[in-house]
């Protein structure tokens, strides 16, 4: 898929992060110089605010942007908050070093000419404090590009949605452009404040003391910034579904949720007027689109058995491991207010896998024979699975694996550290497209250990309540997937690197 048929995609993303950078910009810029005013005249305050402030900056952006889903929840307020927060340093720091750095004699001569404080600020500190005060705006302002590409991670949209999905599904010409937007906003945005910080034109002007060059090279990049801002509001058109029929469709950040996510939303918009906002990858997976579908950030998206019943209700496993759907269903109804809609036909259940070459050169086809060669073996898998309670720490418990190390990575890396021989042993999904074109050997799960993750949509009721056709809808989707189908599905992504939408378009077609 090239850049030119998923233009229209770029350019969706491009106007979000446009809009998302800007609208936070300008909240830090007012704050920070504030702010950064404020501790120079105040002593007190500057003992909490900047050390608060220092305090904030050291947590990890991405564990901001987690820590906020439980009080305001997912998309872009959370994201505003964020960025607002990690600009500050930079401004309250360039515009408290910048007044205090004025000298004293020109304040002491300026009081002594009979100047009120109002003015000596205005005359004195705040002009010769501006270049200080610019040079942050700089720092600001490509931190904060970079930052709105983590956005992506809860929904809020941006060019880093085109990073996480091409990391999701494999594709590196997603990574390479989304990666390339972001750095050419970051630059653009960097000469733009670079042009008021230039030769001091910016205090010429705001002196009335400008020439006409200098009035201009600042007066037509500013320009350019506000017709493109302009042009987004206008793309993009926020307000245009205030008063219309809308559902939000969610997707954890695999192939396989960005497809399932694609066949839900396009099987509305073709049978309805409802209008479909899609706000897939959402980083966290269950941990984080749960509580957004509880907060109404949310309405519907593709949800497991098994995590459901384990990570979200907490309830231990039947000993035959099999989960009672009608119970499960019934549950999520009364204490969520959340319906699944029956299953989809596929079970995507964990699962360990080695090289066929190695199943048959070392006679491993189980996990107990895998655990009694373990220490010959480095396993990969993702954070999540060495977090779960229904994942390494319990698979542990039962099979004695002692593998020689342990490698933690995203999900979607560790297949492609599993082909570079960074390690030879893979927590795998039963419908992951890799299997087949890494020619992996999954093992029999001699002691039933995994329960049933079988894939089925879950939708909250009040969307059921105000749009009832959505139910006939998606009811048609029910054991339509098998698990070689999914498998399929994600391998035509995967590796023949066909979008999520296309696939999910061909696949619709079939059912009609």
């Amino acid at each position: 898929m090239d850049f030119w048929e998923r233009r229209i995609y770029y350019l969706n993303l491009a106007a979000e992060h446009l809009l998302l950078s800007l609208g936070s910009l300008l909240a830090v810029t007012f704050l920070g110089i504030s702010l950064g005013i404020f501790v120079f005249y105040s002593t007190k305050s500057r003992k909490v605010i900047l050390p608060l402030i220092n305090f904030l900056y050291t947590i990890p952006s991405i564990a901001m942007f987690g820590l906020l889903i439980p009080i305001v929840g997912i998309g872009l307020n959370n994201a505003l908050i964020v960025l607002v927060l990690y600009g500050l340093l930079p401004m309250v720091r360039s515009t408290f070093s910048g007044l205090k750095e004025v000298p004293a004699q020109l304040v002491e001569a300026a009081q002594g000419l009979g100047s009120t404080p109002f003015q000596v600020f205005k005359n004195i500190y705040f002009p010769l404090a501006l270049p200080s005060i610019l040079s942050g705006l700089r720092i600001t302002v490509v931190m904060i590009v970079a930052l709105t590409g983590l956005a992506a991670l809860i929904g809020a949209g941006g060019l880093g949605q085109a990073i996480f999905r091409g990391l999701n599904t494999m594709n590196t010409g997603l990574i390479v452009t989304g990666s390339l937007g972001i750095s050419l906003f970051a630059i653009l945005g960097d000469q733009w404040i670079g042009v008021f910080e230039k030769d001091n034109s910016f205090q010429r002007v705001i002196s009335k003391n400008a020439t006409r060059k200098q009035k201009n090279r600042i007066v037509f990049p500013s320009l350019l910034v506000l017709i493109f801002t302009i042009a987004a509001l206008f793309y993009l058109n926020p307000l245009s579904s205030s008063n219309s029929k809308t559902i939000v469709v969610a997707s954890k950040p695999t192939s396989e949720q960005f497809i399932l996510g694609e066949i839900i939303a396009q099987e509305i918009e073709a049978n309805s007027d409802i209008k479909v906002i899609r706000k897939f990858g959402i980083g966290g997976g269950t941990t984080n689109i749960h509580p957004a579908m509880l907060s109404k950030d949310l309405d519907v998206y593709v949800e497991y058995t098994g995590t459901a019943w384990l990570n979200v209700l907490k309830e231990k496993l039947p000993e035959n491991h099999l989960i009672n759907f009608e119970e499960l269903n019934k549950t999520y109804q009364n204490k969520f207010k959340l319906k699944w809609l029956g299953l989809l036909g596929f079970n995507n259940t964990y699962g360990l896998a080695i090289s066929k070459n190695d199943s048959q050169k070392n006679n491993i086809l189980t996990y107990t024979e895998l655990a009694l060669k373990s220490n010959d073996y480095t396993f990969g898998a993702e954070f999540d699975f060495f977090e779960r309670s229904d994942a390494f720490p319990g698979l542990k418990k039962l099979y004695p694996f002692q593998f020689k190390k342990l490698e933690e990575m995203d999900i979607n890396l560790r297949y492609k550290a599993f082909e570079e021989g960074k390690i030879n042993a893979v927590d795998v999904f039963t419908t992951d497209a890799q299997i087949k074109n890494l020619n992996l050997k999954v093992l029999k799960d001699d002691k039933n250990y995994f329960p049933s993750y079988e894939a089925g949509i879950v939708i909250r009721q009040e969307i059921l309540e105000k749009y009832p056709e959505i139910e006939t809808l998606l009811n048609k989707l029910q054991t339509k997937i098998s698990t070689e189908k999914m498998q399929q599905l994600n391998y035509e992504v995967e590796i023949e690197k066909k979008s999520p939408a296309e696939v999910a378009k061909n696949f619709l077609k079939t059912l009609n």
